[in-house]
């Protein structure tokens, strides 16, 4: 499961994001298709992504569009096993 937060108090806005993972920094494949996500302050500006069983050391987060800013806008990326 990935956690992608923005600062709770920001407006809210929409990104569209993609991720990838590899086992040893430089080979990466695609577990996550670009999408638009929803940062919502009702929602303490938490995104959760759900990917498929995998075991990766790597990750790359890809942001492509951000309806709130000229760039892509993260405070905290969070990886964990559920």
């Amino acid at each position: 499961m990935q956690a992608l937060r923005l600062p709770a108090g920001w407006g809210a806005r929409t990104q569209t994001l993609s991720l990838q993972a590899g086992a040893d920094g430089s080979t990466f494949t695609t577990v996550k298709a670009a999408a638009a996500y929803a940062f919502d302050p009702a929602a303490d500006n938490t995104v959760t992504l759900t990917l498929p069983a995998t075991v990766q050391r790597w990750f790359r987060l890809t942001v492509t569009a951000n309806n709130g800013w000229p760039a892509g806008q993260l405070s905290e990326f969070e990886v964990r096993s559920s």
